[in-house]
């Protein structure tokens, strides 16, 4: 029995399950042998200039996404904390004195302990998703089932973000120029909002989309082109053959070395909110992300990312990527919670350039139409010049608003596409204030199966993924 879709009901779900994730519905036949995100037939809208058409039809190279998978495996499948050492310190380890080596081979044998029972953990988790008992899934459950659902569910979901997040990072996050002190300081770090990511797949997409924007996106040119011809030249960056990975990447260090001669970019810095406590699941996620024990590829060995110590050693120093979880309930989180969240009136140099609400913003609705229209609205006006929006969600996802009884006594309902509760609320209440750059009613973004391994126990295999995406950015008033 597989979990309900996100947001394809008419029930209310419980009051607390707010900025949380469910599982979507996806499909595992259709197996084409590239990892391509395909969109239905007259779906696709034009962005806010219609001589721009938007594609986002491809993700990050094939030998990435393994390790993207990697990292979700050794942080949560195996009890201890393994992943946490280096080699480099293991091999130190072994050099100490036998008292110290005694005291290792015992700390050793604690931390082998069994993997998760995850056909179980799962099972618990359908169960409560199709009672839509969310409390007992998510906001009451223990760090196993947290663990279990991030395994199953956050796993196929950040091989899809990778791609999107990988095009939209040079539209959302700019370089400046190495000679301009000012400007490079107030550039120093973004921060990226996740609402209702705590389950990590936004962390972990970010974290590998990152990294191949490092390795080889061609920073963007300062001539008049138009941003959305910006975001299309980052989509065909991304539009790597997986059959030629190897050429591509002498090409891709070349490109990018070239590209930040002269021109530095600001860190990144990921915060997760969340109603439900995934701090430990946080932590596990982004302590393998760092960890070179995760394995990885001649093309893309561990660790996806290098550690900030790690980092200080090199003569030539990339742009830091911090992970920060914050517990948050965002429809009644108050005016001081919101800013500082978003950063508006805080310090300069981190500011924050993108917002998402993957598989979240319609159980917001479904929650409280009014207090997510409500948060919409403050988000727009703690937002900075130049800000995107992320919305990704089940297609056709509706959310119901109840018009008091009827003269027969009966409740009257009415429901409301999502998108049109979003497009309303940004682009008529909140008029002037945001340009729409993407909206997609229904797209698949489908996976390598017969190539990417992911071996984590019966029933947390990956599966495909189909979803409607809109793109949105903070305009001048």
């Amino acid at each position: 029995m597989a979990p309900p879709r996100s947001g394809n009901t008419s029930k209310k779900p419980n009051k607390k399950e707010s900025s949380k994730k469910k599982p979507s519905s996806s499909s595992s036949q259709a197996q084409p042998r590239r990892t391509t995100s395909k969109t239905d037939p007259n779906q696709h809208h034009h962005a806010a200039h219609q001589n721009h058409e938007l594609n986002i039809s491809t993700t990050i190279p094939l030998t990435l996404q393994q390790l993207l998978l990697n990292v979700f495996k050794t942080a949560l499948l195996t009890n201890g904390h393994n992943y946490l050492h280096n080699r480099e310190e293991t091999k130190q380890n072994d050099d100490e004195d036998a008292t110290t080596t005694e005291a290792t081979g015992d700390s050793a044998e604690q931390q082998q302990q069994e993997q998760l029972d995850i056909k179980s953990l799962i099972q618990t988790i359908k169960t409560h998703l199709y009672n839509r008992d969310f409390d007992s899934a998510f906001t009451d459950a223990n760090e196993d089932l947290l663990r279990a659902y991030a395994l199953r569910w956050s796993s196929s979901r950040a091989l899809g973000y990778a791609g999107i997040f990988r095009a939209l990072l040079k539209e959302a996050i700019k370089p400046v120029s190495k000679d301009d002190d000012a400007a490079a300081a107030a550039a120093s770090t973004k921060n990226v909002v996740c609402i209702g990511g705590g389950a990590g797949a936004e962390i972990v997409a970010l974290a590998a989309a990152w990294r191949d924007f490092l390795d080889g996106a061609e920073l963007p040119s300062s001539s008049s082109a138009s941003d959305e011809g910006q975001i299309a030249d980052a989509v065909k960056a991304v539009s790597l053959d997986d059959g030629k990975e190897e050429e591509e990447g002498k090409q891709l260090t070349s490109t990018s070395t070239s590209a930040t001669a002269t021109s530095t970019l600001p860190g990144l810095s990921v915060t997760a909110v969340d109603i439900a406590d995934w701090s430990k699941v946080v932590e596990r996620l982004s302590t393998a992300i760092r960890s070179p024990t995760v394995t990885g590829s001649k093309l893309h060995p561990a660790p996806l990312l290098s550690s900030n110590e790690d980092e200080e050693k090199k003569e030539k120093k990339t742009p830091g990527f911090n992970v920060q979880f914050e517990k948050l309930d965002v429809l009644s989180a108050g005016e001081k919670e919101l800013q500082g969240l978003f950063s508006r009136q805080g310090a300069e140099s981190c500011s924050t350039a993108l917002v998402t609400l993957m598989f979240t913003l319609n159980e917001l609705f479904s929650t409280s139409m009014a207090k997510a229209t409500g948060f919409l609205l403050r988000m727009t006006d703690l937002l900075r010049f130049g800000t995107v929006l992320l919305v990704v969600d089940s297609p056709g996802s509706y959310s119901t608003l109840k018009l008091g009884k009827g003269g027969d006594g009966e409740v009257r309902e009415r429901q409301y596409p999502m998108k049109f509760l979003l497009d309303h609320t940004l682009l008529s209440v909140a008029e002037g204030k945001w340009e729409r750059l993407l909206s997609q009613d229904s797209r698949w973004w489908r996976r390598d199966a017969a190539r990417l391994k992911y071996d984590v126990g019966e029933g947390a295999g990956l599966e495909d993924m189909r979803f409607q995406v809109h793109v949105y950015r903070r305009v001048g008033e």
